[in-house]
């Protein structure tokens, strides 16, 4: 092996003696270069492969050819490319077909390989590469895309795309990429033929509407069309075909495209929604024979207000067939984007949005976000006493639906308590926090910063309620209750508190850092008082923190005894789960030789 690796480094001895020569690089780059190459010679080399080393040589032979093209734009170096820069290609050539000869099944390969061609311009070698690729790899569709893609765009060859698609189809009958790319390669011919042949293609509207008048790519297109839809019967993937249609403004497929919509998807929610926007769009519709199931006048409509009340009456027609969340939820998504242009017609656009919205929370199938937008469009509009009714009873409704709804119980509160409705929102909020139990903890937060505003003297008794629910209301509640009584009482009274609390399940880590920052604050710091916190956090999170000992020992060596360090440090190895030991040996040894770093320690 050796003796073949050092033949390989001296065949890229002349390439290098090139680098050094035309001045791209220094002979300690060179140097560097070298070893480099031979480091990852000897892996490839090695009798054991390994995929990594094929990756990492070819990333550092792409990113070596990188930097040499930034520096001849650099520097100006134009002469000696053939020399250097497409030496590098063909060994990196040579490199990804090595590579794909020994892990012929990991498609990662043979991707980037192609990519590589395409940046380098091998086309040749793509070519060559693709058939073997696909004997390797035929149960992959992608693998099948990936050569039409190469013979449409890089080759302009559309009769052997056409045929890579239609060999892939027929051993990947149900795979909606190669339907796709079939419909759009025979559109894209359609498209070719009408700008080559503009005058041939013009048509009465009654040709339009006679299938055999279709062009023959269009035929194709709508064959490929109606076997994809018999092996994929997904309401999904056909809008997506109606969609490509779109692009191509090939209005006689769309037409049949919708119909065949119509006739076996109306239970779907999707088709609805693709039917109303449609008519938002002021696009063609089906004939008229389909009208009977949709029961909208299909007849085009050419103004804003038209388009919206056409879309509008097919949403009202689904509602009704379809009497589900998923439908109303489509119906109103679709409302709040026409409702995002307010430049024309905002008092037409935005009636119909609240009016559906009461629909829809008449039938119960409103959605949480959907009544939290509502609840704010009432909210502003406060010139209006009748919203402000409304406000109030969607407030008192939309909560007895949704009962789970935090962000409901939250702006009901809030409602309750910037109106002033003292004795409601106690109620409210005893209900809400039964319901929700440890996810009423915004409710919490609400009360408490009301309380402290509106009533001081009540504080601490919605604090010491807090401290006793859940324990993650009861966590997040015992730090602030601390900081407050420090604030608005004393430290001395803290104490006594944290005292107690600190002992109180659930246990709070966050508890003893409040008190420990509170406590180094005071104008004269109590060591015995500031020790506590970390001592108890200590011995209640130390099997399992190690942070928790460093800023025990931190604490000692800035404001205590720089003596009790070293007993602190044998206590943590002791009690330190195994995998935690030596990430806390490691973390002490980096302060006790660098200790100025503990200052900037927060």
């Amino acid at each position: 092996m050796a003796e073949f690796v050092e033949k390989r480094c001296e065949d890229m001895i002349p390439e290098l003696e090139q680098m050094e020569k035309i001045k791209l690089f220094d002979k300690n780059e060179i140097r560097g270069i070298a070893k480099k190459l031979k480091e990852f010679e000897y892996k490839v080399q090695r009798h054991t492969k390994c995929k990594e080393d094929y990756l990492r040589y070819i990333q550092y032979e792409m990113d070596l050819l990188k930097l040499i093209k930034q520096r001849r734009d650099k520097f100006g170096i134009t002469h000696k490319k053939s020399d250097v820069d497409y030496a590098i290609a063909n060994k990196v050539n040579h490199l990804y077909k090595e590579a794909i000869f020994k892990f012929q099944d990991d498609i990662r390969f043979w991707i980037a390989y192609i990519k590589f061609c395409k940046h380098v311009r091998f086309q040749s070698c793509v070519s060559r590469m693709i058939g073997k690729m696909l004997q390797v790899h035929q149960d992959k569709p992608k693998c099948w895309h990936i050569a039409a893609r190469w013979e449409l765009e890089e080759n302009n060859n559309r009769q052997t795309a056409r045929q890579f698609l239609l060999r892939g189809l027929h051993i990947h009958p149900n795979s909606q990429l190669l339907f796709v790319d079939t419909f759009r390669l025979e559109l894209d011919e359609t498209l070719n033929n009408t700008e080559d042949n503009e005058s041939k293609t013009q048509s009465t509207p009654s040709e339009i509407d006679d299938e055999d008048d279709m062009p023959l790519p269009l035929k194709r297109a709508y064959v490929v069309y109606k076997e994809a839809s018999k092996c994929i019967e997904d309401i999904k993937f056909i809008i997506e075909l109606l969609n490509i249609t779109k692009e191509y403004k090939a209005e006689k497929l769309q037409k049949n495209i919708v119909s065949d919509m119509i006739q076996q998807y109306a239970h779907e929610p999707l088709m609805w929604d693709t039917m109303a926007r449609r008519e938002l769009e002021g696009l063609v519709q089906p004939f008229a024979s389909d009208e009977s199931i949709m029961e909208v006048n299909s007849s085009e409509q050419s103004s804003l207000r038209d388009r919206i009340t056409s879309c509008n009456k097919v949403y009202q027609t689904a509602v009704k067939k379809i009497k589900t969340e998923e439908m109303w939820s489509l119906y109103i998504e679709c409302l709040l984007e026409i409702n995002h242009d307010a430049g024309s017609l905002p008092n037409f656009k935005k009636k119909l949005l609240k009016n559906t919205l009461a629909q829809a929370h008449q039938a119960k199938k409103l959605k949480e976000k959907y009544y939290l937008h509502w609840i704010d469009m009432l909210s502003n509009d406060k010139k209006d006493e009748n919203a402000q009714k409304k406000l109030e009873e969607i407030l008192s409704s939309a909560i007895e639906i949704i009962p789970n709804s935090v962000s409901l119980w939250h702006v009901r509160l809030r409602h309750l308590l910037v109106t002033r409705q003292e004795e409601e929102a106690t109620n409210v909020f005893v209900k809400a926090t039964q319901i929700l139990g440890e996810k009423s903890l915004p409710l919490w937060r609400m009360k408490l910063l009301h309380t402290q505003a509106k009533s001081p003297d009540k504080t601490e008794e919605i604090f010491q309620a807090a401290v006793q629910e859940h324990p993650n209301i009861s966590k997040d509640m015992k730090p602030s209750y601390i900081e407050w009584l420090v604030l608005t009482k004393s430290i001395h009274t803290a104490r006594k508190m944290y005292d107690s609390l600190c002992l109180q399940p659930p246990i709070c880590l966050e508890l003893h850092k409040k008190m420990a920052e509170l406590e180094l604050i005071q104008p004269e710091i109590a060591l015995k008082y500031a020790r506590r916190p970390h001592e108890m956090a200590a011995l209640q999170f130390g099997k399992n923190s190690f942070k928790v000992w460093l800023d025990y020992i931190i604490f000692e060596m800035k404001h205590g005894d720089p003596k009790k360090v070293g007993e602190i440090y044998r206590r943590a190895v002791k009690t330190l789960e195994v995998a935690l030991t030596d990430i806390f040996i490691s973390e002490y040894a980096l302060i006790k030789a660098n200790p100025d770093s503990i200052n900037s320690v927060s």
